[in-house]
């Protein structure tokens, strides 16, 4: 199956206005994604099998690092996680 991935490229204009904003979204997002990694890692060694989207999902909306990002982000759409 062939798969499409796209980059789109944004220019910040007024950048000293929201730097601080996306640093902090930025790092929330970080530290999703390693927690995200974790729980993984640790359900695959105690199951053999991979969590899937849904499961991903809920443990990780109970995590503190889910909050601190926009509601855009912290969408969980399935191809974000692909």
């Amino acid at each position: 199956m062939l798969e499409v991935h796209r980059t789109h490229r944004a220019r910040i204009r007024n950048h000293s206005q929201v730097a601080e904003s996306l640093d902090r979204h930025g790092w929330s997002a970080s530290k999703l994604w390693n927690v995200a990694n974790y729980y993984s890692r640790e359900v695959w060694e105690e199951t053999g099998k991979i969590p899937d989207h849904e499961e991903l999902k809920t443990e990780l909306k109970e995590h503190d690092k889910y909050r601190g990002l926009h509601s855009q982000s912290s969408s969980f759409e399935r191809r974000s996680l692909s």
